[in-house]
């Protein structure tokens, strides 16, 4: 009798945060839409434009935005949450149709910026050195929009089928979905690997598999979250071998 023929694990990864740091480009492109500001002021004067307390509450709010939409809680709250039900209950607060304001303004914003000025726009990303053989026949599944990943990605001479790019997804367990039919695998074959602890275990309970980013946008109480959940934690050293079944 012949061996059983060893089963595809297909690999999506979270774009931000876990191959590339834009917190910068985060901060200008949400807090100039919120100001109004116009897309020169991403340039000039840039991120000196920011105040120093709005900087430091959206750096602490960022481990809990799941998308562009979340980015608008820091410059509203009077205080900074400190716990994901905190975030959510204020997020929560939030009427609907100022939340699809700011969403979509930051959207047009970035794409304007992304126009004007794309040598500025790529300097505030930060790609993770080594991830070129790691993307090789991996997915990437992120909110963030597909035509910036591509971009970022193409900037630093990686280069990915745009149809392995899942952009714009806030529901990330419907991309594996897609993902796990294209491939011919069963969902439990599809691993998400995500800083956001909360992508991980939405994932999981969709019936995918999930590793958490050690690194990334993340706080210390989510090390106890993937625990208690069960999620495999991963380091970025990690990530750089061959991907394989599950972390060390």
């Amino acid at each position: 009798m012949s061996a059983p023929a060893a089963r595809t694990r297909v690999f999506a990864l979270d774009f931000d945060g876990v191959i590339c740091d834009s917190m910068e480009e985060g901060l200008l492109v949400s807090w100039n839409t919120h100001t109004h500001a116009p897309v020169n002021a991403f340039v000039e004067p840039g991120l000196a434009g920011v105040p120093p307390e709005i900087a430091d509450r959206f750096t602490a709010c960022r481990p809990f935005a799941r998308y562009l939409g979340h980015w608008l809680v820091p410059f509203v709250v009077n205080s900074v949450p400190t716990s994901r039900a905190e975030f959510a209950a204020r997020y929560d607060e939030l009427p609907a149709q100022m939340v699809e304001t700011f969403t979509a303004a930051a959207a047009r914003y970035r794409t304007q910026v992304r126009r004007v000025y794309p040598e500025r726009w790529l300097a505030h990303h930060r790609v993770q050195p080594g991830l070129g053989g790691v993307l090789t026949g991996a997915y990437i599944v992120t909110a963030r929009d597909s035509e910036s990943v591509r971009r970022i990605l193409n900037a630093h001479a990686i280069g990915i089928d745009h149809t392995r790019i899942f952009g714009s997804r806030s529901d990330k367990p419907d991309a594996l979905r897609t993902i796990a039919m294209r491939e011919a695998v069963e969902p439990a074959d599809v691993t998400l690997v995500d800083d956001n602890i909360e992508n991980c275990v939405s994932a999981q309970a969709a019936g995918y598999s999930a590793w958490w980013a050690r690194w990334g946008y993340n706080t210390a109480a989510d090390q106890g979250l993937a625990v208690s959940y069960g999620v495999p934690a991963i380091s970025i050293d990690e990530l750089r071998e061959p991907l394989t079944s599950k972390p060390r």
